[in-house]
């Protein structure tokens, strides 16, 4: 009897029926309005790819701000596909770069609600903050913040004598203090925890103290040279390039430090390496102001003639020049916000004047006079501006609004019997630090301070472990000092234009260039139309030399061709330029810096070079001996006059003895 058939069936029948019932559903035709064919619909039956997605990681690789973003139109100049392509990437890669940072900075800069920075807020109208002292500010704020105003008193007490005045710098991160006495005492320490780091006595005048990159270095800048000490108050370097150095700035991003002196040199000194970078000539006198744009490691001078000047390293003469005040310059800043784009200057006429730094043209942006001409100005992370007038520290918001009206001063604190000739804001606290006659004092400026810092820059709170991770890292990220320019949205871009391709505008009908009178012709090497030879420059003309010399002219007849205007606006300069001084390298002349007849260092190097005896020197003796052998030849040929070699005459006692007098 044969059974029927099983309720159950095996699982191997079951997907053989799922997999016919898969098969007969894929026979099916699928409706006209699909936008897939049904032989691509059948490859995909099979396939996970309806059951998978792509990872959030890379749907947000690219931000919404550059999908169908193309790169600008600029590039399509360049015939090199792979240089195009290149140049594209970095575009796109630049632009997502930029969304990158614009999160970062809201993530970082913007504070959760109750902990931004906020300014002293009045209850009433006539309320005036500068009426608060620094006694009301520290008995309403925390005991944290409390502890941060204090002062030094180094004035030597009753009848002594104090070591100052004093000049003061802070650390990147604002956590180290570093002071140093017009009278030879330096001190450096935490100021936060209070504990000392060194305190030395030099016994010469200190005009300036700076810090290096880290707490572990500063400088000073010493009655006839510049040193360098570590923390422990060790002299490590005798900057002897460094003469009579006035004021000092360090560009952490470079390791150079900036200074400039009484002669009025301005130096550039890598910390790095230890070599000495560039050095320039102001020719306007003696500097004792100075200030860094901390973007751009642009340096900002200020002269007696009340001008203000920016130097780079890459360029000997100022790359801007403003007539900013009618008297000496006393003090600059720059506003780190904005791109830096505010500069701030006083005067010994006692003005106080805001500069825009896209207008200068155009005037200050803002302008007031003090009572007493200002010593010292500083800004502060915030963009208040400090500024130090006789013995008085005031604080402006110069962002107020205000119009033309000056600002009113945010906060006012009095020094009695003390004149503040440093100014500096603490980085990350709302604290002013003021160097005086009398020693220091920290004042507490509510508002001051950036609340929030990257800690993969600055670290107030670092170990020693990541302080030296960060030294390591700054090092391999140093920036050469050729990359320092004022604009520095200049970096990474590159000129489309084809220097080879002549301008259509300086053609003429015969398709040769007609040189302007004022621009300068070259050849192939770089060497100017006036450094020619005499057959370069008729090469460079386009003028056959092969077909006679008949157009050959003098030197006198040029002259007189260049008088008249003949020679003017017709050069061939198509293949020529190309062709006249390549492959040739002009060499440089070495100028005769000889001081005087028999000097010192001569003499040594004289006495250094007598017994020395190579293939150089052996040639140039054998040259000097056959040319003196050529001269004496000539000379004997000329008193000879036709006579034979050897035969005398009366007359040659003359010549010899008229020779014998010269």
């Amino acid at each position: 009897m044969d059974p029927g058939p099983s309720s159950s069936s095996s699982p191997s029948v079951q997907n053989s029926q799922r997999s016919h019932a898969r098969k007969n559903e894929v026979g099916k035709k699928r409706p006209s309005s699909s936008f897939h064919t049904q032989e691509a619909l059948e490859k995909q039956a099979d396939s996970i790819a309806a059951s998978t997605r792509i990872p959030i990681t890379f749907q947000n690789s690219i931000p919404a701000s550059v999908k169908g973003a193309k790169p600008p139109k600029s590039l399509s100049g360049i015939k090199d596909k792979k240089l195009r392509s290149q140049m594209a990437k970095q575009h796109m890669s630049q632009k997502r770069a930029l969304h990158a940072r614009q999160l970062a900075d809201e993530y970082l800069n913007h504070s959760i609600p109750g902990e931004e920075a906020g300014l002293i807020q009045t209850e009433q109208e006539l309320e005036r903050t500068y009426r608060v002292t620094q006694s009301q500010v520290r008995d309403n704020v925390g005991i944290e913040t409390a502890t941060k105003a204090f002062e030094l008193n180094l004035d030597g007490g009753n009848g002594g004598h104090g070591l100052g005045p004093y000049r003061t710098d802070y650390t990147r991160n604002g956590r180290h203090l570093l002071i140093g006495g017009r009278k030879g005492h330096l001190a450096a320490f935490d100021w936060q925890s209070g504990k000392l780091s060194c305190e030395i006595h030099v016994r010469e005048t200190v005009r300036d103290v700076c810090w290096l990159h880290d707490q572990s270095f500063f400088a000073a800048a010493q009655k006839k040279y510049a040193y360098i000490y570590d923390n422990r108050g060790i002299e490590i370097h005798k900057l002897k390039n460094h003469v009579e150095v006035q004021r000092m700035q360090f560009l952490p991003f470079h390791y150079l430090l900036a200074t400039v002196g009484s002669s009025g040199y301005l130096k550039y000194q890598d910390t790095s390496t230890g070599n000495l970078v560039s050095q320039h000539r102001s020719a306007l006198g003696s500097c004792k102001t100075m200030a860094q744009n901390p973007l751009t490691a642009v340096i900002h001078l200020g002269h007696a003639n009340g001008t203000v000047t920016l130097w780079t390293p890459n360029l000997s003469t100022p790359a801007l020049k403003l007539l900013a005040h009618r008297g000496p310059v006393t003090g600059i800043s720059i506003d780190t916000r904005n791109g830096a784009r505010e500069m701030a200057t006083s005067g010994l006429d006692g003005s106080i004047k805001v500069w825009d730094s896209r207008m200068l043209g155009k005037g200050p942006r803002r302008e007031w006079i003090s009572r007493t001409p200002a010593s010292e100005i500083a800004y502060s992370q915030r963009g208040l501006l400090g500024v130090g007038w006789g013995n008085h520290v005031s604080v402006y918001d110069t962002m107020a609004t205000l119009g033309n009206a000056p600002p009113g001063p945010y906060l006012t604190h009095n020094i009695p019997g003390a004149t503040p000739i440093s100014l500096q804001f603490c980085p990350f606290e709302d604290v002013l630090g003021v160097g005086h006659s009398k020693g220091f004092t920290s004042l507490i400026i509510p508002g001051s301070g950036e609340p929030n810092y990257d800690t993969g820059e600055v670290d107030p709170f670092e170990t020693k472990k990541r302080r030296r991770e960060r030294e390591v890292h700054s090092l391999l990220d140093k920036i050469q000092p050729e990359m320092i320019s004022l604009d520095p949205t200049l970096l990474g871009s590159i000129d489309a234009k084809d220097p080879f391709k002549p301008d259509p505008l300086s053609l003429d009908g015969d398709g040769v260039r007609l040189i302007r009178p004022d621009s300068i012709v070259k050849s192939a090497d770089g060497r100017s139309f006036s450094k020619l030879s005499r057959y370069e420059k008729l090469q460079l003309q386009g003028l056959d030399l092969e077909d006679g010399m008949d157009f050959v002219r003098s030197d006198e007849e040029d002259e007189d061709a260049v008088a008249a205007g003949e020679d003017e606006g017709r050069i061939n300069l198509g293949s020529n330029a190309v062709r006249v001084g390549a492959g040739k390298k002009e060499k440089s002349k070495e100028k005769n810096k000889m001081r005087g007849k028999n000097s010192a260092m001569k003499k040594y190097l004289r006495k250094k070079k007598m017994n020395v005896i190579d293939p150089k020197t052996i040639e140039l003796k054998e040259r000097i001996e056959r040319k003196k052998a050529q001269e004496k030849a000539l000379e004997r040929a000329r008193l000879n006059n036709g006579r034979q070699e050897g035969s005398t005459s009366a007359l040659d006692v003359f010549v010899t003895s008229q020779k014998r007098r010269r």
